[in-house]
């Protein structure tokens, strides 16, 4: 695994044919002129890498390199694209005021909704909670949301965030870091939970869970389970974080080393080190060997542990 600093220069990107993706903390190189291959990291954390083939094209390249720093910040900072609930706070005759439940405010446009027309727009009350899409988020000014898929034009599940009687709707807050693992379709958190009984949910990039059941206690249940996964969550970063750090430069590799050590002539010693190293083994071969599967698997919970905590 390699960790980033702020301002470390990531080299040789791409090949001069393939085309670059940026993700979250990196930007292209400043002063650095047609050099897109050179990138810089503005966030602390392990730089990840994906390579994708895409058929080839004359417009397009053939594969794509994309690069984003996985940090485990606890601030929210707006980014295009992202998913988020927000709540209204203020109305306005063109725009209501929201708030992602951090430093920042945002503006959501009353047009911003599928079919909405001067006429038949809707109508939000102060309180409300709207799940939209970061459409503007430059730092002079609010982040901007709408409601619209801009690829077919469609709220494709965003909009007001609501339950009717009889369902009940609640909103839990998770860490950052475990909403992002969620979003990924590979996550199977919500999929095991959903074999125990039915509801929707709707997850934010700003670290809120918004679920409706039909019963209050699938929601309470359906909370303890995103507080325990949360819970283990925290503590993998706590774990990866423990680990040595390695030598300094562009890339830091933090993985263990093993430095000479001096014999023991003990037995018993050397007994209890080779069961040691064999528990150490095992735990290697348990533990995910890519940034990916790390992410992936951030939050996971057994399928004997959800039971526990829905039957609770």
């Amino acid at each position: 695994m390699v960790v980033v600093l702020p301002g470390d220069v990531i080299a040789n990107a791409a090949h001069a044919s393939d085309q670059i993706k940026l993700g979250p903390g990196v930007l292209p190189t400043p002063d650095v002129p047609d050099t897109p291959a050179s990138l810089t990291s503005i966030h602390t954390g392990a730089l990840g890498h994906v390579v994708t083939k895409q058929r080839r094209r004359e417009s397009r390249p053939a594969t794509m390199h994309g690069w984003y720093v996985e940090s485990a910040q606890r601030r929210y900072v707006p980014s295009v694209g992202d998913r988020v609930i927000a709540q209204v706070t203020n109305r306005g005759m063109e725009s209501y005021t929201l708030t992602l439940f951090s430093a920042h405010p945002s503006t959501l446009p009353v047009l911003a909704f599928e079919g909405a027309t001067r006429r038949n727009r809707p109508n939000l009350q102060i309180g409300a909670l709207v799940y939209a899409r970061v459409v503007n988020a430059e730092p002079w000014s609010e982040p901007e949301l709408s409601c619209i898929d801009p690829i077919h034009n469609k709220a494709d599940g965003m909009g007001e965030l609501k339950a009717t009687e009889p369902d009940v709707a609640m909103v839990w807050q998770v860490s950052l870091s475990l909403a992002q693992s969620m979003l990924r379709p590979q996550h199977t958190l919500l999929l095991n939970v959903s074999k125990h009984f039915a509801f929707e949910a709707a997850i934010g990039k700003n670290g809120l869970v918004w679920v409706r059941t039909a019963q209050a206690e699938h929601a309470i249940a359906l909370g303890r389970v995103l507080a325990a996964a949360d819970k283990s969550c925290q503590t993998h970063a706590l774990a990866s974080s423990g680990r040595g750090q390695g030598n300094g430069g562009h890339a830091r590799d933090t993985g263990e080393h093993n430095d000479d050590m001096d014999v023991d002539n003990d037995n018993d010693d050397s007994d209890n080190d080779k069961a040691n190293e064999h528990d150490e083994r095992a735990k290697e071969e348990e533990t995910p060997k890519t940034l990916h599967q790390r992410i992936r698997a951030r939050g996971e919970l057994r399928k004997e542990d959800i039971a526990e905590l829905v039957r609770t």
